[in-house]
């Protein structure tokens, strides 16, 4: 970690973002970013952004150098020290965060699908596998 994939042909409806990894056990946040571009400052289609250390999950989206409204997901569904695996599959009008078994948020297009070209991932977490298909 940071682990980026790079996504030339972009995302489309349908396609499904998919990480497994580890929370360790100091962990204080992790993210998954679908970026824009490969630029430092690159807009961000989807920022996910676990946050153990204040007990909340955050959704946003970055358009020229600005962040967006933060949204929430309702409770904290990772645990120190335990494996996990988030869904992330790109909707019509969303991307639908499913962690484990249970749909988890809804996060909104800001950016249009088509502009993703990276996936990053990084902060405090024990990547296993990132998969897109």
């Amino acid at each position: 970690v940071p682990h980026k994939t790079s996504l030339p042909e972009g995302i489309r409806v349908g396609n499904v973002l998919r990480v497994r990894g580890v929370i360790p056990d100091k962990a204080g946040r992790f993210h998954v970013n679908l970026l824009c571009s490969e630029e430092q400052e690159a807009d961000a289609a989807l920022h996910f952004n676990p946050r153990l250390d204040a007990s909340e999950v955050v959704f946003n989206s970055k358009e020229k150098g600005s962040w967006g409204r933060e949204e929430r997901g309702s409770g904290v569904p990772f645990q120190r020290g335990q494996p996990f695996e988030v869904l992330l599959i790109a909707t019509d009008d969303g991307f639908k965060a499913v962690v484990g078994d249970e749909p988890y948020h809804h996060f909104r297009h800001r950016l249009p699908l088509a502009s993703v070209r990276l996936l990053e991932v990084g902060g405090d977490v024990q990547l296993h596998s990132v998969k897109v298909f």
